[in-house]
């Protein structure tokens, strides 16, 4: 009785209908691609012959990463003459962990 007194009176509310917050952090699983050459598809949006990279829009690289725009390292710069930003191009991403190079890449209708 002192406890409904020293409450103000208020009945203690029933609350086991309603399910408990979720207080587990649902985190995505981060997987590591296996080493090895991929194929994909671009669009050249920057080169820098200097660093000796290339910044390409990219669709998926299947097993690797989702379509997004990224900047690459190239293997060999020279592999970079005679591409000028907005050609689409084939490439092949050489991943080994935890690096991805453009390794070849070639110019496309």
């Amino acid at each position: 009785m002192l406890g409904l007194v020293a409450c103000g009176g208020q009945q203690a509310v029933n609350n086991s209908d309603v399910p408990p917050p979720n207080t587990a952090t649902s985190m995505p699983t981060l997987s590591i691609p296996k080493d090895g050459s991929y194929n994909s598809k671009g669009r050249v949006t920057k080169i820098n012959l200097k660093q000796g990279s290339i910044e390409l829009d990219h669709e998926d690289i299947v097993g690797v990463m989702p379509a997004m725009l990224m900047e690459f390292n190239v293997r060999n710069k020279s592999i970079l003459n005679g591409l000028k930003v907005g050609d689409n191009v084939d490439f092949v991403l050489e991943y080994k962990h935890p690096t991805e190079t453009v390794i070849s890449i070639k110019k496309i209708p």
